[in-house]
């Protein structure tokens, strides 16, 4: 009997997964609108899988304004941007480098001092926004293992209830394997967010408002605080939890921002007026095997093989969202994609697709770009 209602149970949860998938594959997005030639080229681009999408390219040396195109959205609807605050926290340590808070191969126990008796205090900012400080990419323990394990099947927030008191102290509590090497690490960009708050004397949230944020007019943008977006889809097609910043708002939790805000950041960026400019300068190497690839403070830097243009990157992804953001300095382009599905390698695809497109902006010419 007991067996009897387990294999139905267990029927139940094969097609209710099954379900999900079939309905993120068959779904089909409406077509795009806003800039004419633009949405044009998003539904030639968007997938199946598409549900609510916004980008924004920029092209400076031929108009000062970014166009917009958009899948069931518009240029102020909020998506969750995962990692892409690492690029943001990446800008607050080069801000907190110029106003002398800390030098850039200081130790972190000089920001926190509760790690200056752990491994994790000698480690340095260098270290931690390149991912070479050895930490994991976020603490080994069996209830992070169950709530990522969670996070996967069911949509939930990972991160719910940290604070960034309990990822400090679950940060000293970890070893610092194969320091030196490239892993990427949510949990050290965490502390070093973390970090740089204390040292200026507030929390992130507020330290991320400040000195990014509000300079840069981005209104709509900030933590789950005073900002929230619509639950998301995860890849298979079930509904995703809103994401909360807690304790690792500076490695991508709970961060929300919009496609305007989105071209205001790459804007500044391409123009070198951002505050923490530096952060999208190299300053140490990327993982083994990428001979092209080098790293800023957190931003990924590529230089194509062919002597293209350098491409300065992040992504991002949460449970229900996922985001792209390419900068092309050289020629003062920039390509930014946000969406509702959790799927960032999607939104690369597109972000790429569009790069290209704003090299040749006829799909006549893309398929020939010798003409």
């Amino acid at each position: 009997m007991i067996g009897d209602v387990l294999s139905l149970v267990g029927c139940a949860v094969v097609v209710v997964i099954a379900a999900g998938y079939l309905r993120a594959f068959v779904h089909r997005p409406q077509p795009a609108s806003g800039d004419e030639e633009l949405a044009l080229e998003l539904d030639a681009l968007a997938g199946r899988r598409t549900r609510r999408l916004a980008v924004a390219v920029l092209d400076l040396e031929t108009r000062p304004s970014p166009r917009m195109a958009f899948i069931d959205a518009d240029e102020d609807t909020a998506f969750e941007i995962g990692s892409i605050a690492k690029g943001l926290t990446g800008m607050l340590l080069a801000q907190a480098i110029e106003r002398g808070e800390i030098s850039l191969d200081a130790p972190i126990a000089s920001l926190l001092s509760e790690t200056s008796a752990s491994p994790l205090g000698s480690v340095s900012g260098r270290e931690l926004c390149t991912h070479n400080s050895g930490l994991p990419p976020l603490p080994r323990t069996p209830g992070t293992l169950l709530r990522l394990l969670a996070a996967g099947w069911f949509g939930t927030d990972p991160y719910r209830g940290s604070t960034p008191s309990r990822v400090i102290a679950a940060a000293r509590r970890q070893r610092l394997v194969h320091r030196g090497r490239y892993r990427y690490s949510n949990l050290g960009a965490a502390v070093l967010g973390h970090g740089l708050a204390r040292a200026a004397g507030c929390d992130y949230p507020t330290l991320l408002h400040r000195r990014v944020l509000l300079p840069l007019g981005m209104a709509a943008s900030g933590t789950d605080t005073g900002h929230r977006a619509d639950r998301g889809w995860t890849g298979a097609g079930r509904r995703a939890w809103s994401w909360r910043s807690g304790g690792y708002g500076p490695a991508g939790g709970g961060i929300v921002s919009t496609a305007a805000d989105m071209a205001r950041l790459a804007a500044a960026l391409l123009n070198g007026t951002a505050p923490g400019q530096g952060a999208i300068t190299p300053i140490g190497a990327a993982e083994p095997g990428t001979p092209n690839r080098s790293m800023g403070m957190f931003w990924v830097i590529d230089r194509q093989p062919r002597s293209g243009p350098a491409m300065i990157w992040h992504n991002g992804q949460t449970g229900g969202y996922s985001a792209f953001l390419a900068l092309y300095p050289e020629v003062r382009r920039a390509v930014a994609v946000l969406a509702n599905v959790s799927g960032a390698r999607e939104q690369e695809r597109i972000a790429i697709g569009l790069a290209r497109w704003l090299s040749y902006p006829t799909r006549e010419s893309a398929a020939n770009p010798s003409r």
